[in-house]
């Protein structure tokens, strides 16, 4: 065999039986790559679950926003809020007349049936000034107006302050507006439909006429303003009477009261019931405040009930916690 044949042949068995001792160190250190196990993702939400619901607080637009953004939409949000509150403002002030007339009516009631037959069935309010009726219009306008407005009002300021709050705070606020909107609501129609006709009966009673020699009575002289201002303010002080029940649910919830506290102040309840309806009606009668008082002492009662409830709801989420099982809602 050739010589070149015999050099080839051993390079080539020396390159293929190298042994491993004479690989690079570095090589031979090397450890053995692992590859890592495959991760499950995560699982995604429903397709129809918006972003700003993934993680229960509401974003705008499922982004963040910056200050001067958050100021551009307040702006936005008070505008349409202004808009709408003053074009309700000019529908009632087209009405004004029917205000007027929808809310003396209990008044007009009450006084005819108490004026004395001498004085007939004629009965007259009475204006001190040609700019009084402008003026009382003018209120009865605003007021209507915040009524008609008032919801989509709180509706622009809702989508404002909403998406900064979780999904149990939204629930809390709104819970807590509409037992506000309901309980001043019914106070005011308590007032209307119970309240104010008898008042005015007891109030025009007093005119009545006197027996002697010489025979006389009181004739009233009211004003088209002193009407409309008892009125209003006979609606909007039982309407704030019947808000008793949702301040003290709050104060519960915060844990200042106790249920039990509430039940031991009973006792009391009944007097600063009384002294209440004397701050909150504009009439000093004693009938007027008994009438007032009389919702506000059930009222009272009402909200023990409800601090009660709440006090069990968050016992319940304690013993759920202590046993380690799932937080009722």
């Amino acid at each position: 065999m050739p010589a070149e044949q015999d050099s080839g042949m051993s390079e080539k068995t020396i390159v293929t039986e190298a042994p491993t001792d004479m690989m690079p160190a570095a090589e031979a250190a090397a450890p053995a790559t692992v590859e890592p196990a495959p991760v499950a993702p995560a699982p995604s939400p429903p397709s129809g679950t918006p972003p700003s619901e993934k993680d229960g607080r509401g974003a705008l637009d499922g982004k963040r926003m910056s200050l001067l953004e958050h100021l551009g939409e307040l702006r936005s949000r008070l505008r349409n809020a202004a808009i709408a509150l003053v074009l309700a403002m000019i529908g009632s002030f087209v009405l004004v007349e029917r205000y007027f007339d929808w809310l003396t009516r209990p008044v007009r009631k009450g006084m005819r049936e108490a004026l004395p037959k001498e004085a007939g069935d004629s009965l007259n309010f009475y204006a001190k000034s040609l700019t009084e009726p402008f003026w009382v219009y003018m209120k009865l306008a605003i007021i209507g107006g915040l009524i008609v407005a008032g919801p989509f009002v709180f509706w622009e300021l809702w989508r404002f302050v909403a998406p900064g709050l979780y999904r149990k705070e939204r629930r809390l606020a709104m819970l807590i507006t509409v037992a506000t909107a309901g309980c001043f609501a019914g106070g005011a129609v308590f007032a209307y439909f119970v309240l104010c006709e008898p008042a005015a009966y007891f109030l025009t009673k007093l005119l009545t006429s006197f027996p002697g020699d010489v025979h006389f009575h009181l004739a009233p002289m009211i004003m088209m303003d002193e009407v409309a201002n008892f009125q209003m303010l006979t609606l909007a002080g039982c309407g704030l009477a019947f808000e008793l029940p949702v301040v003290l649910s709050i104060m519960g919830w915060i844990g200042l009261i106790s249920s039990r506290g509430l039940l031991k102040f009973n006792r009391y309840a009944i007097v600063l019931a009384v002294i209440l309806g004397g701050v909150l009606t504009p009439s000093t009668d004693p009938f007027t405040q008994c009438l007032l008082a009389t919702p506000i002492f059930l009222l009272y009662n009402l909200s023990i009930l409800v601090v009660w409830l709440i006090e069990r709801g968050r016992r319940k989420r304690d013993e759920a916690l202590d046993r380690g099982d799932p937080v009722p809602t």
